[in-house]
């Protein structure tokens, strides 16, 4: 970490979102189930793993009154599952149930634990100025700028760079909305920016370790192995890039058409200089990150994504620390009652997402577990299909399954546990894990219930049809058939 993080100093001008309060019982449940859950990935013991599911469930009970509708659907869901598990004439059929409740709290906490991180950044001047000098660029910069940031921002921040990175846009469109300017120029603007944002955001996840798409694929399907999946995944970002880019001056060109008729012409903006400092303390920050998860991992057997999320606090209190000591102006509050709000506040903050992923995980993995391979392998139409037509019709499912409010993580583990559980298909694990992650990743841009749509609905006031299909369905198909011409080359190498 060193020196480039003790310049990291000033507020940022920004505080942390706050929301509902959060009552004190509640963030202590919190807490002990994201240590019950580090318990569990640091030891095999059973008692580990039954006390990561039993707090699991103290915590969606505890926290019902926090959750929306969505989320009581998915326990309403649960509840079924787990009675129609039990109901099996089958011995220890609880045994089964507890795993994957121990597994739906992996997900829950590896939520709440990356979640903390925008404690830090919200509080960061450097993660300011960068987004500020994002969403300032000239068009014909902006889109590689935005696509960028959004994408590498995502991989520290998760759904924070967007939370971050989407008011600073609208506001900038707004600034830059001269007088007598067209109304439509504002709304250009705002679409372009805001699509490169969410495209760059989507497709962190397919090789990221800190994505918590990775960690879900990694758990659920069993051989798969991030060294396979992330130089395939980069490759598909990397030509996503170009695609979206492609798109988005088709787009501006159109649009200066139409504003050409109507006599208006657009001026150029200046570009901002570009902000050094602040993106070496940004860098030094994922890297302090990645560096005390490769000590977690160097000394455990877990995976790196469990490392990652056991760092992720850690890492927040002495990013939090350097900024305190380093402020340019006398703090207003204590560093112990900064720290202090990390653990009663942030961490718990992110509660009804992680209850969210939790709860669709467990019931994806328990609604596998309870249909017979051999039933299944019938009932598909799939012997004798070749496994890229399955790679690639999977890309497709998941982000159809969420326009109609299937959630991806749901669908995520029922597809991946079905299809590992029926070995004749011959699919490739990591190749199987990508797919479900490509699925994953096109339901950010293309489905208007998606987290990325839904999201901005809340922060830019934007709805999720007019984001997903209207500014990105053109894009989201291209992708698709980026991601399958990938998946079908890469099968023919790996098999």
């Amino acid at each position: 970490m060193g020196a480039p993080l003790a310049t990291d100093g000033a507020e940022a001008g920004e505080t942390p979102p706050s929301g509902a309060p959060i009552p004190p019982l509640f963030a202590l449940i919190c807490c002990l189930l994201c240590l019950a859950v580090m318990w569990a990935q640091l030891s095999e013991r059973w008692v580990a793993h039954l006390s990561a599911a039993t707090l699991f469930v103290i915590f969606c009970v505890a926290g019902v009154r926090r959750f929306g509708l969505r989320e009581r659907v998915l326990m309403a869901l649960a509840l079924a599952v787990t009675a129609y598990a039990l109901w099996q004439p089958q011995p220890q059929s609880w045994r089964p149930i507890v795993e994957f409740l121990s597994r739906g709290a992996f997900l829950a906490a590896f939520m709440m634990l990356m979640s903390s991180l925008r404690e830090g950044a919200f509080r960061s001047r450097s993660v300011l100025e960068i987004g500020r000098y994002l969403t300032n660029q000239p068009p014909s910069r902006r889109y590689f700028a935005l696509h960028l940031g959004g994408h590498f921002m995502g991989t520290l921040l998760n759904f924070s760079a967007i939370s971050l990175l989407g008011p600073l846009i609208l506001r900038g469109a707004r600034a830059a909305q001269a007088p007598g300017s067209p109304p439509a120029l504002y709304d250009i603007r705002l679409r372009r920016q805001i699509s490169a944002l969410s495209r760059g955001f989507s497709w962190f996840n397919l090789w990221a370790p800190t994505a918590i798409a990775q960690a879900v694929v990694l758990t659920t399907v069993p051989g798969s192995r991030a060294g396979i999946i992330a130089p395939l995944g980069l490759t598909i970002a990397f030509i996503t890039l170009w695609v979206g880019w492609g798109e988005d001056r088709v787009t501006g060109y159109r649009a200066r058409m139409r504003l050409a008729e109507q006599g208006f012409k657009v001026s150029p903006a200046e570009a901002p200089s570009f902000p050094a400092q602040s993106l070496v303390r940004f860098l030094a920050v994922a890297a302090g990150l990645l560096g005390l998860a490769a000590v977690v991992y160097s000394v455990s057997s877990i995976p790196f994504v469990s490392a990652i999320m056991i760092a992720a606090v850690p890492l927040t209190a002495l990013w939090m620390t350097v900024q305190f000591v380093t402020a340019s102006e006398p703090p207003t509050e204590p560093l112990s009652g900064r720290l202090w709000q990390l653990i009663r506040t942030a961490v718990p903050s992110g509660s009804p997402e992680a209850a969210t992923l939790g709860l669709a995980g467990f019931i994806g993995l328990s609604a596998a577990s309870l249909v017979s391979p051999q039933t299944m392998a019938k009932a598909l139409p799939l012997s004798g299909t070749a496994p890229a037509v399955i790679y690639i019709a999977i890309t497709a499912i998941i982000p159809l399954a969420s326009c109609i409010g299937l959630p991806p993580m749901m669908m995520v583990t029922f597809i991946g546990a079905i299809l590992v559980s029926v070995p004749e298909l011959g699919l490739n694990p990591s190749l199987l894990g990508l797919s479900l992650l490509v699925g994953w990743s096109l339901n950010l841009t293309g489905s208007p219930l998606g987290a990325t749509s839904l999201l901005l609905s809340r922060v830019v006031g934007i709805s999720g049809i007019l984001h997903a299909w209207r500014w990105n369905g053109l894009f989201t198909v291209l992708s698709w058939v980026v991601a399958a011409c990938v998946l079908l080359a890469a099968t023919g190498l790996l098999g």
